[in-house]
């Protein structure tokens, strides 16, 4: 059985959009994946920023009811007095916390 030279035409046609087809999946798949790269290194990036900024203010919050407390000691005379007062407000959000927990853990309700 012989081709004609419009079947030869034809199959050279098909075999040339799959190799193209599959020539550009592969560049697709390839750009798909460094664009994935470069946001996760972007969100990673800000994250650890945040993070960052996140700590240094629990530490500066710190140091600076340290120094509070140390100043109304030097004020009052006595650093623990002070150092009571200043947990007063942090004692009194921990109660209300677990009384609010408690409650929310309740069965009966």
């Amino acid at each position: 059985m012989v081709r004609s030279d419009r079947q030869v035409s034809t199959i050279r046609l098909v075999a040339e959009a799959v190799r193209l087809a599959s020539s550009l999946a592969v560049k697709e798949i390839t750009l798909f994946s460094d664009e994935v790269d470069r946001i996760v290194r972007v969100v990673s990036g800000w994250t650890l920023w945040g993070g960052a900024i996140l700590l240094l203010a629990c530490v500066s919050g710190f140091l600076l009811l340290m120094a509070l407390v140390k100043g109304l000691g030097a004020l009052i005379g006595s650093e623990a007095v002070a150092a009571v007062v200043g947990a007063a407000p942090f004692a009194v959000a921990a109660a209300l916390l677990t009384l609010w927990g408690l409650r929310k853990m309740d069965l009966r309700r």
